[in-house]
């Protein structure tokens, strides 16, 4: 191939690139049903809201700690509940306890159908079901991590070296002293540091539970949003943000501990041990909370009544509306479109992000000033940031689609920028040596042989989004969410058994693409 050819082929790839990205853009407005000028009113009324900001109402301080403090025990307790069923569950999920292939499969498949359901809309059909209060959210958020943590620990198990499992099944232990004596112990580190992990997503759940009815601070914040009242909202959004901010420094320093107090003198175990000491305090105080206040919860609720109204969430399930199907495609396809485009856009802005964040890469200074920004982006629930775009856009699609391309921008670029940070090659000297420039350096060396890892980032998030779409309707934004909270409120659950199977299809479709796409680019 001759230069003039290559080059004029180089040309018409740009051109093809550059005509699918208008389109893309076109199809992306078309679809929002906005144009221009709707983006530019939309923000200008946004303007109120941050303005309100700088009068935050104080008022209520005593109510909304009350309810974060009630949000975070709910969190705390039912992650701790969920993960110590999980713990005692996982095993039996692999291939060491159940030799059966179908009965693992068919136990592995229940196991994920359930985990495609998200935390909003099992706590909207609970509520529903038990009725309203932070009782509610504490078994939806007990549920969701169960079976997530589940997933996660099985997969932990399968890698144990099974050489290690021969010694003791040689020994003719039971299953039970096997898991006693081999599988905890060799688990218990990643346990504890799944327990803080799951903590942090528990919290961010639990305090949007309570839109649904499901107690704790998003009751509060739901309330004061109805009224408009910004100033109230925005000091909870402020106490909700630190509250999630310590809890996600509290699992990074349980997880970092061992890092950071090597075990070498006798000042650092004293050390790492009060430090336990003073964890186990917090964990009985937090129990000892918990149960007192579960136990003025239960006694509100008729055992009576949520056994009938379980029965009948069931009993619908055999005359299941399937004509339904013309309102709840359409709307699970809004959802898909929300999700996809978030995904699509928040792609090239998490790269480009990333370059200013990595301190490998850019500055030490302005790495870290673009570390806090993206940590605390981070930190918004998207839910909270689907409301804020409410008072601009109004509801609909494109709160959701701004919600989830904020929050998966974050997301990307903490986990990419901790990839760049792990590459042990240092592109920057080999670009330099021949006088390329440093942005050039990065698109041309270091995005190119991390691609694999974002791509594969990328899909996971994708995952992520289409269960964060669905939820998002619910307050709103559009999309199957919104049929599933108008028909949940109305009890109508042969049309909520629907949408919930169309949704439970769709995330198993997309989640077994998506590990397909990753095994063919990692291998």
């Amino acid at each position: 191939m001759t230069l003039e050819k290559f080059i004029k082929i180089q040309k018409y790839k740009i051109f093809i690139k550059i005509i699918g990205f208008l389109f893309f853009l076109c199809f992306f407005f078309y679809e929002m049903n906005l144009d221009y000028l709707d983006y530019i009113d939309g923000f200008k009324r946004l303007a109120p809201f941050f303005k309100a900001f700088s009068y935050i109402e104080f008022s209520d301080y005593k109510i909304v700690i009350l309810k974060m403090v009630e949000t975070f025990i709910t969190a705390f307790s039912s992650t701790l509940l969920g993960v110590v069923l999980a713990t005692l569950v996982s095993p039996f999920l692999t291939r060491y306890f159940i030799k059966n292939l179908f009965i693992n499969k068919v136990l592995n498949f229940i196991f994920l159908t359930f985990r495609t359901i998200p935390a909003l809309v099992l706590a909207a059909i609970l509520v529903g079901i038990i009725g309203s209060g932070s009782f509610t959210g504490f078994i939806s958020l007990t549920i969701i991590t169960f079976f997530y943590a589940s997933k996660f620990l099985k997969e932990y198990l399968e890698e144990i070296p099974q050489e290690k499992l021969r010694g003791f099944n040689s020994l003719g232990i039971s299953k039970f002293a096997l898991f006693r004596s081999c599988i905890f112990p060799l688990s218990k580190p990643y346990i504890i540091s799944l327990f803080f992990l799951t903590l942090e997503s528990s919290v961010r759940g639990a305090s949007v539970l309570g839109m649904v009815g499901a107690g704790g601070i998003g009751e509060e914040l739901w309330k004061n949003l109805s009224y408009l009242r910004y100033d109230k909202v925005a000091f909870i959004i402020l106490i909700l943000l630190l509250f999630i901010f310590l809890t996600d420094s509290l699992s990074w320093f349980f997880r970092k501990k061992d890092d950071y107090i090597k075990i070498s003198t006798k000042k650092s175990y004293y050390l790492s041990k009060s430090i336990g000491k003073i964890f186990i305090t917090l964990l009985i105080v937090v129990i000892f909370l918990f149960v007192k206040y579960l136990h003025s919860s239960v006694d509100n609720l008729s055992t009576n009544i949520i056994i009938e109204r379980t029965f009948k969430f069931f009993e619908k399930l055999k005359y299941v509306e399937f004509s339904y199907y013309k309102k709840g495609i359409p709307a699970l396809f809004d959802s898909f479109m929300v999700a996809i485009f978030a995904t699509i856009f928040a792609a090239p802005t998490a790269i480009i992000v990333s370059y200013f964040a990595s301190s490998n890469i850019s500055s030490i200074k302005t790495s870290f000033i673009f570390k806090g920004l993206i940590n605390f982006i981070r930190t918004f629930p998207p839910v909270i940031v689907a409301i804020i775009f409410f008072s601009g856009f109004g509801p609909g699609l494109i709160s959701g689609f701004f919600a989830l391309y904020i929050y998966t921008t974050g997301v990307l670029t903490k986990i990419y920028v901790d990839i760049l940070e792990s590459k042990e090659v240092d592109y920057g000297i080999y670009g330099k040596s021949i006088g390329l420039k440093k942005f050039y350096i990065y698109l041309k060396l270091w995005v190119p042989s991390t691609y694999t890892n974002f791509i594969s980032v990328l899909l996971y998030r994708f995952e992520s989004n289409m269960k964060n779409s669905s939820v998002l309707g619910m307050v709103g934004a559009g999309g199957i969410g919104e049929l599933l909270i108008n028909n949940i409120g109305f009890r109508n659950w042969e049309k909520v058994w629907l949408l919930l199977i169309l949704l439970i299809i769709t995330i198993l479709l997309i989640e077994n693409f998506s590990i397909f796409i990753r095994k063919k680019i990692n291998s």
